[in-house]
């Protein structure tokens, strides 16, 4: 299999199946018939310019970012980690306490990633209020800021 084909199997892989390790993008070509190593995944990872998204699960699975995606996401990934103060939730609700001046950046930031589970945020200087769709339970997104705070 040539590179151009290995990229693109790779990419339908991941648009149809979430995947997390790239231990098991390479246990997906053994399936195919096909040997490839973990040095040469993580070449088509880099060069597609595939990016780590959390998922619902507490984990993260390989994405293929819109033109927009990924700047946004790693800007909130990196306001958090700088302002984040503490976060509480109830009923398809959380509160995010933030520093001062940095509400509404992350709120921003929340809305431009485009969350599936997010409904709308509210801020003010020191707080995001982030609203989640009917259904979603408060833990999903809880886990997702958790993974997002972490180094």
């Amino acid at each position: 299999m040539n590179k151009k084909v290995r990229q693109k199997t790779l990419l339908t892989q991941i648009q149809n199946n979430p995947v997390g390790r790239q231990e098991d993008i390479v246990a997906y070509f053994e399936t195919l018939g096909e040997t490839v190593t973990q040095a040469t995944i993580s070449r088509d990872i880099n060069e597609l310019g595939l990016i780590k998204v959390p998922n619902v699960h507490g984990g993260f699975h390989y994405h293929l970012p819109k033109q927009d995606d990924r700047p946004h996401l790693q800007r909130l990934r990196r306001a958090l980690q700088q302002s984040f103060l503490s976060q509480r939730a109830q009923r398809g609700q959380i509160i995010i306490k933030v520093q001062p001046g940095n509400g509404q950046l992350i709120s921003n930031l929340f809305e431009q990633v485009k969350f599936p589970e997010v409904f709308g945020t509210l801020s003010d200087d020191g707080s995001v209020l982030v609203l989640l769709k009917d259904g979603i339970v408060t833990s999903q997104m809880t886990n997702i800021i958790q993974k997002l705070l972490e180094k």
